[in-house]
This record gives C-alpha cells, structure tokens and sequence, in this order.
C-alpha cells in the first residue's frame, strides 16, 4: 500500500480573470445577467455549482463601470466575484470577470499532488481531485482524493499556510487511513 505520509510545502500563482460579452439593447447589462455569468465563471473555476449567487444590481454599458456579486459555496463560504466593463462597442458590452481573493483552483491542488505521488513513488496514481475552491486566506482548506491503481483511495486536505501578494502557499496533509 502506497501513502505519502510527509506535508508538502506546494506555491500556486492563480490566474484570476476571465472576460466574457454580451449583446445588449439598454445602456447596462442586467442584473440576471451578470448573476448567471458571475454563475458560471465560478462553476467553471471550482467545478461546483454556488448554492447561490447575487449581484448589486446591473452593469453600467460604460467602459471601466463596476459591479459586485457574491457566490455561495456548497461548503457556505462566500466568494466576491468582481465585474469590470473593458469595452463597449455599440450594443456588446465586454466585461471581465475576477475573484476578490487569491485563490488556488481545484484542478492545480489535484495536479500537484498527483505530480508529488510520481516523484515519490515512480508511477502516476489512477487519480487526483479535489473539491471547491481553496482560499488564499491562512488556515482555509479543501479536501481532495488520491485513487491509486489498486483503487485504494487516501484523502488529502489542502490547507493554506499563507499568501504573499497573489501566491498562495499550502500544505498537504494526508489522512492516516484509507478511505472506505
């Protein structure tokens, strides 16, 4: 049976924006739009749908114009979801769309652990993924699982130690026993 056993010291540097558009008839894009891509942008970051998320109100059709909505987490947290108007070229509104925290996203954690378990023990575990989006606050976590070949799985929690300006340090640290 294969077990890391030592905490990992791992950096991640997030890439936080993302942009989209949209047609719009009126001077704003509204507020049911920009809640379904705020929706979206972190459905795609964390791989999980937000319980919910809300906006202040629409999006100003003018360059540099700002809005601010919140998405809830399955696990209750609530992220800021940042949105700026980059563009506006007759009835296209172009805006970009950013997390208020740093963030690592759950695709990089599985990543790197996967690439740990390699270099530990010379073959690629059967899988790696985690869940949600790990905060760049010290002491937030998220938990992941390691499936080996043999299909024993190990479960990770990813804990943030600290960040320094948008590099978020963390540690793994595995659970004693298999899952069940």
């Amino acid at each position: 049976m294969r077990k890391l056993t030592a905490a990992l010291v791992l950096t991640f540097t997030p890439l936080l924006a993302v942009g989209c558009s949209v047609s719009t008839g009126s001077g704003s894009v509204s507020k049911s739009d920009v809640q379904a891509k705020a929706g979206s942008f972190y459905k795609d970051k964390s791989h999980e749908d937000a319980k919910s998320v809300s906006c202040e109100g629409s999006l100003a059709a003018k360059v540099d114009a700002t809005q601010t909505c919140t998405a809830t987490a399955a696990d209750g947290q609530n992220w800021v979801i940042d949105t700026k108007v980059t563009k506006v070229d007759g009835s296209d509104v172009y805006y970009d769309l950013t997390f208020a925290d740093a963030y690592v996203a759950p695709d990089d954690v599985a990543s790197t652990i996967a690439d740990t378990y390699k270099q530990k023990f010379g073959s690629s575990p059967q899988s790696s993924t985690c869940n949600g989006l790990l905060r760049g606050a010290t002491g937030a976590s998220i938990r992941c699982v390691v499936t080996e070949v043999d299909g024993t799985r190990w479960g990770f929690t990813a804990k943030t130690t600290n960040v320094e300006g948008s590099k978020v340090n963390y540690d793994m640290i595995v659970d004693d026993k298999p899952l069940p």
